[in-house]
């Protein structure tokens, strides 16, 4: 049997969680590190460590807060079929995400204020935050499911079948009578014509 390099669907499998948590934390890390680069140019007056603290006391609370949209997701999956029962509960799951990302992250850049010695205080502007926090958690629905719907034709997709390694193929495998179909670790031919 041809044994394709690369990452098959059961080595990601093993090393999954791993690699879910580290594809979230870089993805979190990159956006506050950015938008910290922003927050320097936008306002060159404040002291240079400040929009650090301002943009990783935010990631550190999504960060935290991603497990809980993941639980939602699944108890209340976002597809096509179901999307009109799931969009009201996401919509009210909004609410919460949002008053303890800012709470968490306002107490987190007071903290670090009273660390430094600095007296700066924040106000929470929950209106302003949750413009930003509704998105950002259907962000993160959205990559739920794209991630969900790459795994599935990772898992399962029809193919042509390979050339044998010993001896002619049986029929052309340019233009096959049958596709090779592999869905939720089982295998089934199924004739061309009924796929066209």
């Amino acid at each position: 049997m041809n044994e394709r390099p690369g990452l098959s669907f059961d080595d990601f499998q093993r090393w999954r969680r791993p690699i879910e948590v580290g594809f979230w934390v870089a993805l979190v890390i990159l956006n506050a590190g950015f938008n910290a680069l922003v927050a320097l140019t936008d306002h060159p007056d404040v002291d240079t460590w400040k929009p650090w603290v301002w943009e990783f006391s935010s990631a550190l609370l999504i960060l935290a807060l991603i497990p809980f949209v993941i639980a939602l997701e699944r108890r209340w999956p976002f597809r096509v079929d179901t999307w009109r029962h799931s969009l009201p509960r996401h919509l009210l799951a909004t609410v919460p995400f949002s008053l303890i990302h800012v709470t968490g992250m306002v107490a987190l850049r007071r903290l670090c204020y009273v660390l430094v010695g600095s007296h700066d205080q924040f106000g929470a502007h929950y209106g302003y935050e949750y413009l930003k926090d509704i998105r950002t958690y259907f962000v993160i629905i959205a990559l739920l499911c794209l991630s969900r719907l790459w795994l599935i034709r990772w898992q399962g997709e029809a193919r042509l079948l390979a050339a044998p390694d010993e001896g002619q193929p049986a029929e052309p495998v340019e233009r096959p009578e049958r596709f090779l179909v592999r869905k939720l670790g089982r295998e089934f031919l199924l004739n061309a014509s009924e796929v066209e």
